[in-house]
């Protein structure tokens, strides 16, 4: 998964997440022939700028013969503060660079409003995933996206965000490979006293059980301690994944902004921190 961050701005799983080596073919085998593999700041300039080519993830060298591994007949999942556009639901979707159809869009556990919760931030990401736009192809163009946003942090945190994810893992039948989380809690926001990066808090143990109940694998952003929105990157089931930026058109160098020590603010689906 990649993700782009410019200075001390950290957008949420915005694109170059990057699985090194052996942990991209293992990934692959894990979900059926899906590398959810995301990448860069715009995800729409990541992939004119491959990073899921071969300077990235190399993920589209998997899309031609004789692996021909696009996601056909697998299902996986986004989770997001907002979520993608749905054509013939929501009017924005028309001004989209990138078109492509979901299997399913909710706002946590219940199908989506028309016009509501649609962001673009979400957007970008499930381009990423599922895109199959001959000029800004996705990471698995074959697979069945459902989406769900959890919706305002104002109104909601940790359960409704364990909602959410439960309800895309039940998806499908219930044969959901894959769960992106593009998104997370700082410990400011747990209610837990002297919440610690332990493993207890809600959502982290959310996705540590659906990892198992659910048999799915959830690809969480960020590193697990400094940098990035902590939990639930404390987890034990599923994979942590930072984010690399480009050298001489490799994604080589582990980012700055996965250092990054101290929360500063959120505001709809992008985060700050400090040093």
């Amino acid at each position: 998964m990649l993700r782009c961050n410019q200075f001390n701005k950290i957008s949420m799983f915005n694109s170059n997440y990057f699985y090194i080596g052996k942990m991209v073919k293992k990934l692959a085998l894990i979900i059926g022939g899906l590398t959810t593999t995301l990448g860069l700041s715009s995800p729409i300039v990541a992939l004119e700028q491959t990073s899921v080519g071969s300077g990235g993830i190399d993920a589209l060298r998997l899309h031609q013969p004789p692996y021909n591994l696009i996601g056909r007949k697998i299902a996986i999942g986004q989770v997001e503060i907002g979520r993608p556009g749905q054509f013939g639901l929501d009017k924005a979707v028309s001004l989209n660079r990138a078109r492509f159809l979901l299997a399913g869009v909710f706002l946590r556990n219940a199908p989506a409003k028309a016009n509501n919760n649609v962001d673009p931030h979400a957007q970008n990401v499930a381009a990423l995933m599922i895109s199959s736009d001959k000029a800004l192809r996705g990471v698995a163009p074959g697979a069945r996206l459902y989406s769900t946003a959890v919706g305002s942090l104002k109104t909601g945190g940790q359960p409704e965000e364990c909602l959410s994810a439960q309800h895309v893992a039940l998806q499908n039948s219930g044969d959901v490979r894959a769960i992106n989380f593009s998104f997370g809690e700082t410990l400011q926001r747990d209610p837990r006293r002297n919440a610690l990066l332990d493993g207890n808090a809600l959502l982290t143990q959310c996705i540590d059980w659906s990892a198992r109940v659910h048999n799915v694998l959830y690809a969480i952003a960020g590193n697990q301690g400094k940098g990035g929105i902590p939990i639930p990157t404390d987890n034990f089931n599923g994979m942590n994944v930072a984010f690399t930026s480009r050298r001489e058109e490799i994604f080589t160098k582990v980012d700055v902004s996965n250092f990054k020590r101290r929360y500063w603010g959120c505001r709809r689906a992008t985060c700050w921190t400090r040093d």
